[in-house]
């Protein structure tokens, strides 16, 4: 079963490279294929376009231009209208682009230098909508932020041009960070070649990137298995979850499906590790019992689903031993919904991950205490799965970052957390990333605002934790849980709109999510040569 690799700049460079020195892809037939691939796709989402108006390419410096430059004969070659604003002079291209362009010049396509971008605000005032355009301005060779010319032809295709195609990435987008470099191409539809990059997927340039098609450009079939960062796909993950881990035994005992032990609330917040029973419990999981202190168990009753049990958690460090016994009849354990940063809760956390065997979900203020205390050795010498869940601010706190830091190197921080804790750790977010000491990472990428509501991350916890107590191992489990836990949210969101969601309403949608899984267990493969992402 084949998966989405995903590359930084520097990787897909270096598989060019490979392809070049060991298999004789050249530059210039990797350009041609991405360009004709690329006016195959433009054709096929506009087909009259070139028609009347004219096609407008923007042609910049790099590899990207060359791009466009094939772009821009294959459209003249078909009979369209094309117009090429390339902003270098023709003599300061290079290699494969510099072929490209003289191929333009002999087939007199109208060519336009761009030095001013007065130039072309002329243009756009005398000319006639509406228009599309062609990014290949400087793709992911960006370095540093655009300026001078460079960023007002941006500016001005942004105010002017009704849709635009971005080749390989919008101009002005990271493809390592998806940070805006100063100013970014507002794409309606980005073509990626060879495989996406990160930046097609974070926030923010995920934002300018409009729809994303990943193209094939001829690169060997062994470079797709390689890597160490795949986009989370659903039939991979329909495959976690459709046999071993399903109810196919209509015999079964609710024994047969774990019992899972939540640790979490404290007076007036005791609403998060009642969803987080819910969401384990609507994920299969045959038991759940929840735990909490004394002072908020009244409270945490009237919140309860009727079928969680319930269990007092000793506020005094001395006490803890009694579960000792106990502790033992629970399959998976989460701890830290609502749960407080108390001394007790500390004690309680200490306790817990030095004497529970099997494996644990670690969330909110338990990563917290973690962070504080400096606990992180406790999750390096557990010999069973630990699932830590922090969003960026819980991550800033646990690698000792400030948030800034988190946001603009997601994948560093990752591994630094890992390193810190020997743990299957995710970065949650629009696009959440997840990876464990194996070093294999992948993002999940399910935008949608309606998830940014409050205990949307406590269900999620419920949701691994529910998948570990039926035995999933803690990196599937985790990758499992937070693509149904997307899924969920976009079902919700389609029934509701975003506005109205709220966290219970992905918990009712598990069930649906599940059943869509399922059917795509037998689904046929997207093939390589196009796919939408």
């Amino acid at each position: 079963m084949s998966r989405l690799r995903i590359c930084s700049n520097e990787e897909m460079r270096s598989l060019d490279k490979i392809a070049e020195t060991e298999m004789g892809i050249g530059p210039v037939l990797l350009m041609e294929n991405a360009g004709r691939a690329a006016t195959e796709i433009i054709l096929r989402e506009y087909p009259k376009a070139g028609m009347n108006e004219e096609i407008l390419i923007f042609a910049g410096k790099g590899n990207n231009a060359g791009d466009a430059f094939v772009v821009a004969r294959q459209l003249l070659g078909l009979g369209r209208k094309v117009r090429v604003f390339h902003l270098v002079k023709g003599t300061e291209y290079k290699g494969a682009t510099a072929e490209n362009f003289k191929i333009l010049t002999k087939m007199k396509a109208r060519l336009v230098q761009v030095s001013e971008s007065q130039e072309l605000e002329a243009f756009f005032d005398q000319a006639r909508g509406p228009y599309l355009a062609i990014d290949g301005i400087i793709g992911t060779g960006l370095k540093g932020n655009l300026e001078g010319h460079f960023f007002e032809v941006v500016e001005l295709i942004n105010q002017y041009v009704n849709q635009v195609v971005s080749l390989d990435i919008p101009t002005g987008v990271s493809g390592d960070s998806g940070l805006v470099q100063g100013i970014a191409i507002e794409a309606a539809l980005t073509i990626s070649f060879g495989f996406p990059r990160l930046g097609h997927f974070l926030p923010p340039g995920a934002n300018f990137r409009g729809k994303l098609v990943n193209v094939d450009i001829s690169l060997p079939h062994r470079f797709s298995k390689e890597g160490d960062k795949f986009l989370l796909r659903a039939k991979a993950v329909a495959h976690k979850i459709a046999k071993k881990y399903g109810r196919e035994d209509r015999y079964a005992h609710k024994n047969d499906f774990g019992h899972v032990l939540m640790l979490g609330g404290s007076p007036g917040r005791t609403g998060a590790i009642a969803m987080a029973s819910l969401a384990a419990l609507r994920m299969g999981a045959g038991l759940v019992t929840v735990g909490t202190w004394k002072s908020a168990m009244a409270e945490l009753i009237t919140r309860l689903p009727v079928e969680a049990m319930t269990m007092t958690i000793a506020d005094q460090e001395s006490n803890y031993d009694q579960y000792s016994k106990q502790i033992k009849m629970f399959s998976a354990v989460v701890i830290g919904p609502g749960l407080g940063v108390s001394p007790e809760s500390k004690a309680m956390i200490e306790w817990l991950l030095k004497n529970y065997q099997g494996p644990v979900v670690i969330d909110a203020d338990a990563l917290n205490i973690i962070a504080e205390h400096a606990l992180h050795s406790l999750c390096i010498h557990r010999k069973t799965p630990t699932v830590l869940t922090p969003h960026p601010g819980e991550m800033a706190r646990l690698i000792q970052k400030d948030k800034e830091y988190v946001v603009q190197n997601p994948i560093e921080s990752l591994n630094e957390c890992i390193e810190r804790t020997n743990a299957v750790v995710m970065l949650k977010g629009a696009a959440t990333l997840i990876s464990s000491p194996e070093e294999v990472m992948y993002l999940n990428h399910f935008p949608n605002s309606g998830m940014a509501t409050a205990g949307s991350g406590d269900v999620l916890a419920g949701m691994i934790g529910g998948l570990l107590a039926q035995g999933m191992p803690g990196f599937d489990a985790a990758q499992t849980g937070v693509y149904l836990h997307s899924l969920s949210g976009s079902k919700a969101a389609s029934k509701l709109s975003p506005r109205g969601m709220i966290a219970t309403d992905i918990i009712k949608n598990i069930p649906l999510a599940y059943r869509e899984l399922h059917k795509k267990y037998d689904e046929e493969e997207e093939p390589r040569m196009a796919q939408l992402l």
